[in-house]
């Protein structure tokens, strides 16, 4: 009955002009159908993830990377800087029935895969996302605007990557904010493996080598990137801009001051508009 009800919801998303308008019965029908699909589909994943052959073997690579062509209309991800995901979170909150547009549950990579370590509850789900996840799984809660910025700041100190999650290849299906590892979670781990599920976000991390104090003093860069964007070389931390995607981290806890988030030049902003996450914080 619960599937039969949910036909008749309605939930809430970003309009092309950046608006919070009503979202569709059909739009939001189908995310619910999928949401009961995603267990299968991170299991999946971390099945061909955790086989050698299908991240080392050449022929096994590309049978990797040729399926994950099969997968456009599932999540794929930007990764923003926290300060970015407190200006969506904060855009969010001031739309129209607020109360219902932000919730928390527990990472469903996690969840999924019993592969647990803290923090488990740091998916924050997001306008039409938040009513789907807290109907059909009651682990999810409604989230206040304080909270959740509170949240984005014990998130980035723990070393997890924000990632603006969208469906079926569109600004209009974002639905959640989640903050990743590379060791559990299946995106992170995905882009890693074939550079898929995930793209790079409308900053970038620049480094000023004068400034950098180098891996013995600091090189919490080299521990913190998600993305092997950095390397040890000549005792400094070396970063390669074209592999950074724009988390941020390194640049939160670098010691020497030497790193800062510019915008990304060529940005496209096609699911994820410039405009919508700028901030006076980074720019």
């Amino acid at each position: 009955m619960l599937w039969l009800f949910s036909f008749f919801l309605f939930g809430h998303l970003f309009t092309a002009s950046g608006e919070v308008a009503e979202v569709g019965r059909l739009h939001y029908w189908t995310h619910a159908a999928y949401a009961k699909l995603e267990p299968a589909v991170i299991r999946l994943a971390d099945f061909m993830l955790r086989r050698a052959f299908f991240t080392q073997n050449p022929v096994g690579r590309r049978l990797l990377w040729l399926l994950s062509w099969t997968n456009l209309l599932l999540p794929h991800g930007v990764v923003i800087p926290t300060p970015a995901a407190a200006r969506l979170l904060r855009d969010i909150a001031g739309a129209p029935e607020a109360e219902a547009h932000i919730a928390i549950g527990p990472c469903v990579c996690q969840k999924n895969l019993e592969r647990f370590r803290e923090p488990v509850e740091k998916d924050i789900t997001v306008l039409y996302g938040a009513e789907i996840y807290r109907r059909f799984f009651p682990e999810y809660r409604r989230l206040d605007l304080d909270e959740a910025l509170d949240l984005l700041k014990k998130f980035n100190q723990a070393g997890l990557t924000p990632v603006a999650e969208f469906l079926m290849q569109s600004g209009q299906w974002m639905f959640v904010l989640c903050h990743c590892d590379q060791e559990v979670c299946c995106p992170t781990r995905i882009y890693n493996a074939v550079g898929r599920s995930l793209y790079p976000g409308p900053y970038q991390a620049r480094q000023d080598p004068k400034k950098c104090l180098g891996p013995e003093v600091c090189g919490l860069c080299l521990k913190r990137c998600h993305f092997h964007a950095n390397r040890a070389e000549a005792g400094r931390a070396v970063l390669e801009e074209g592999q950074c995607l724009g988390c941020g981290l390194c640049v939160t806890t670098c010691r020497g001051k030497a790193r800062k988030l510019v915008r990304r030049p060529g940005y496209s902003g096609r699911l994820l508009p410039f405009a919508r996450v700028q901030t006076p914080e980074l720019d």
